[in-house]
This record gives structure tokens, C-alpha cells and sequence, in this order.
């Protein structure tokens, strides 16, 4: 489970960045997170809820996490656009995303991958 690591991370930046302003009190985190981040949200609120637990400046912290849409690039026609989902095709190796436009394989993927701190409320 990759979200208790994140989770940690998230904290441990979240605190440093606190300590730096000398804060006493860290109100909320918004988080954005890319839909291929392959990251389940109900895990991830309850790993950080568990480790926030452990500080009185975080014990009362609200997670606030934005979801960012995933886009794709056809290497072939240069179509831009977004994605909504995986596609099936094997999708337990790596998901390979189809061209909408002009059918091709030669794709890559320009956002939707994103696991970041975007802002802190103290």
C-alpha cells in the first residue's frame, strides 16, 4: 500500500514547511492528485488521519485533495485531449491508451499523474 508512504510524506513536508514559518496550528492541506495516480483516496485519508494524530499541530488538520483530470497526446496526429478512465486492454501490466482521434498506440500521457502539496492553511 504505496498510500501510507505518500501519506508520510505528505506530513513530513507538511510539518517542515510548518516549522519553517513557526506555526503552531496546520488547518488544511489541499493535496492535487492525478487521476492515473493510482492513489485510493479512502486509504490515503485514513493513513494520514492516523499519522496526523500523532501532533498537535496537525491533530486537527483537514485534508482537502483536488482531482486533476488525466490528458493525452497522440504522438502520430498531435490530438490533445482528456481521458476519463483506463483502458481495459491490459490494464493488469501498464494501461495502453488508444488515439481517440486517429486510432494509434503512439500516445503518452501529459497530465493526470500528479501526487502534490498545492497549498497549506495555517
Amino acid at each position: 500500500m504505496h498510500e501510507f508512504s505518500l501519506a508520510q510524506s505528505v506530513y513530513d513536508t507538511t510539518l517542515s514547511v510548518a516549522r519553517k514559518h513557526k506555526v503552531k496550528q496546520i488547518r488544511k492541506v489541499v493535496l492535487k492528485f492525478g487521476i492515473f495516480a493510482l492513489i485510493q483516496e479512502d486509504q490515503f485519508r485514513f493513513c494520514f488521519d492516523l499519522i496526523k494524530s500523532d501532533s498537535k499541530m496537525t491533530a486537527e488538520t483537514v485534508l482537502d485533495i483536488l482531482w486533476v483530470p488525466g490528458e493525452l497526446k497522440c504522438l502520430e496526429c498531435d490530438f490533445k485531449g482528456e481521458v476519463s478512465s483506463f483502458p481495459q486492454e491490459h490494464q493488469e501490466l501498464a494501461p495502453i491508451f488508444q488515439c481517440p482521434s486517429c486510432k494509434s498506440f503512439s500516445t503518452e500521457i501529459i497530465s493526470g499523474t500528479e501526487a502534490i502539496i498545492d497549498s497549506l492553511v495555517f
